[in-house]
């Protein structure tokens, strides 16, 4: 028996060991959809030699990090082949590259993010082949990349393409990029080449994404050269800064079939064998625009007619016709009608600037007397504050001047006026703003303490098919409000006023007389002093004709002298008997 309960217990032990030994020795390894140069990334094997650099994954992150990596081989398609569900960021580190004489530059599932110090550059050859293939969106995010695909796409996204601050190069055969949208914002500096016939440096196609098929482009320099028009967008295209070059050898420089809007003190050079603009609205803010038509035939540079918006000015329009004519339209026509004529001509150049207006609202200056002198001349002035967005500090371009030079107890009428390009007035006003006196301490005037707000209200008067926006306001008295969210300028009546007003007080009084100064202890004036005997010169006696006179006082003295001197005796005496 005892035997048998041994192998019983033998048994049981090996069956124990057995069983651990998966977990002990057996650990699985997780194998991630992600391939670069020719190797899949694994539990095992985090970083990938890529020449002398290499390639390092972080799966929680879902982050690809090339540090100097030279990517030259494949297991399929693509030197990095993402077919990872989530986004894939890849961080550059140094200088990388991937080459390819026949095969993607990069291909991935879902959403690729390209930042880092560093830089990418892709060379890949191979029909159809393009640098970037992605089924998700594209960003690149301060960092630079730089892609030659001769036989295919620079990159091709199914989803959106934003480049912020981002240095592009791609150079392709069939466009530099193609996508759903495309986003280029915050100082990026983009180069975009496409040399097969009929295709564009820039494909923007909703491809049924009823938001797509939009190109905005923002404070960055863009060039795009193609056969046809360097930038396209089947949605709406927007400059908005920067600078723009669109270049098409054999079409338009730049086309949009839904809305094209240029502002934003753009400059945009188009050149184009047929007109540039855009199937809906063309729509001028403020920007300079140079266009030119190659074409030999006598065609114009712009697409129908454009427009400037209401609050901006044409400044500069100088056209070439088609017989080598230099013409300055505004000169010519006239700044208003040159406006119309800017899609007639061959080559022009216009610059348009934003307006200057100016809003002005009465205000009473109320002058009272309180001391017993009348108030002379005095400059007063008044400020704004609260405005509608941000601080009035934060408008450079905006002055307000609202004074008036008083002289003497009455009223005085005056205007604050505010002043500036038509945006930025807009801005300072339209949410309301208040009003009041500026203290500036002058002696003896009591200063107005009272508070306005003023409302602006921009409407719109039609006539004549004609169009002219106009402006109303409301001025109402306010007092500032304590709150539990703290202190605010309310209302004190429901009921406009037609003017705002400011009292003032003069309040000096004059100084009494010298003669009417009560007696404060001062010694009394010379003329109210008793009359004194004068002093006699030394060794002299005045005469006054009177002998007798004097007789009589030098008696006077001497009797004194002698009461004097008994009293003096007798006080001796009675001071010796008190010491003994």
């Amino acid at each position: 028996m005892s035997k048998i309960r041994k192998l019983i217990g033998f048994a049981s032990a090996l069956a124990f060991v057995i069983a651990m030994l998966p977990a002990l020795a057996f650990a699985e390894t997780t194998q991630y959809n992600l391939f670069v140069n020719g190797e899949q990334f694994t539990s095992d094997n985090l970083t990938i030699a890529c020449g002398e650099g290499t390639a390092t994954y972080d799966p929680d992150a879902q982050t690809l990090t090339l540090n100097n990596a030279s990517i030259t081989n494949t297991l399929g398609y693509g030197g990095i082949n993402s077919q990872l569900t989530g986004d894939l960021d890849i961080v550059l580190q140094g200088e990388n590259r991937i080459t390819f004489d026949d095969n993607m530059g990069i291909m991935a599932k879902g959403n690729v993010e390209f930042s880092g110090s560093g830089s990418l550059t892709i060379n890949v050859a191979g029909e159809t082949k393009d640098g970037i293939s992605a089924a998700g969106n594209v960003s690149v995010r301060a960092t630079t990349l730089i892609v030659n695909a001769p036989g295919g796409v620079g990159i091709a996204s199914d989803g959106s393409v934003v480049l912020d601050n981002a240095r592009l190069t791609s150079h392709a055969l069939y466009a530099g990029i193609d996508a759903v949208n495309l986003t280029i914002r915050n100082g990026s500096v983009v180069d975009i080449l496409a040399t097969e016939n009929n295709c564009n440096a820039a494909f923007i196609s909703s491809r049924g994404d009823p938001v797509g098929g939009n190109l905005s482009i923002s404070n960055s320099s863009v060039v795009a050269k193609s056969l046809s028009p360097g930038l396209f967008a089947s949605g709406n295209l927007t400059i908005d800064g920067g600078s723009v070059q669109s270049t098409s050898t054999k079409n338009s420089g730049l086309w949009a079939r839904g809305d094209l809007t240029i502002k934003g003190g753009a400059k945009v050079a188009l050149t184009g064998a047929y007109p540039a603009g855009c199937g809906g609205n063309f729509t001028v803010y403020a920007a300079e625009i140079d266009a030119k038509n190659t074409n030999t035939d006598n065609i114009p540079a712009l697409f129908d007619s454009l427009v400037i918006n209401a609050d901006f000015d044409l400044t500069h329009a100088v056209a070439v016709d088609s017989e080598g004519t230099t013409i300055d339209l505004i000169e010519h026509d006239g700044a208003e009608q040159a406006k119309g004529f800017l899609h007639l001509y061959k080559n022009i150049h216009f610059t348009t600037g934003e307006k200057s207006v100016s809003y002005s609202f009465p205000f009473t200056k109320v002058v009272k007397k309180g001391g017993d002198i009348a108030p002379g001349k005095q400059e007063f002035e008044l400020e704004i504050f609260n405005v509608g967005v941000g601080q009035i500090e934060d408008y450079a371009g905006v002055t307000v001047t609202a004074s008036v030079v008083t002289d003497g107890e009455k009223k005085y009428e005056g205007l604050l006026t505010i002043k500036g390009p038509k945006s930025q007035v807009r801005d300072v006003t339209c949410e309301g703003f208040c009003v009041r006196e500026k203290n500036t301490g002058v002696a003896n005037w009591t200063y107005s303490d009272a508070v306005y707000q003023i409302f602006c209200h921009e409407y719109t008067i039609v006539a004549d098919a004609q169009s002219a926006t106009q402006s109303s306001y409301e001025i109402f008295p306010v007092k500032l409000v304590e709150t539990d969210n703290g202190a605010f300028y309310e209302k004190t009546q429901d009921t406009p006023v037609t003017s705002m007003t400011f009292e003032n007080v003069y309040t000096e009084k004059t100084a009494p007389a010298e003669g009417d100064k009560p007696d404060t202890g001062k010694k009394p004036a010379d003329t109210t002093k008793p009359a004194g005997k004068k002093k006699t010169t030394a060794g002299k006696i005045p005469s006054t004709g009177d002998s007798n006179t004097l007789a009589m006082e030098c008696a006077a003295l001497l009797a004194i002298a002698g009461v004097l001197a008994v009293g003096l005796s007798m006080k001796k005496l009675r001071g010796g008997r008190n010491a003994r």
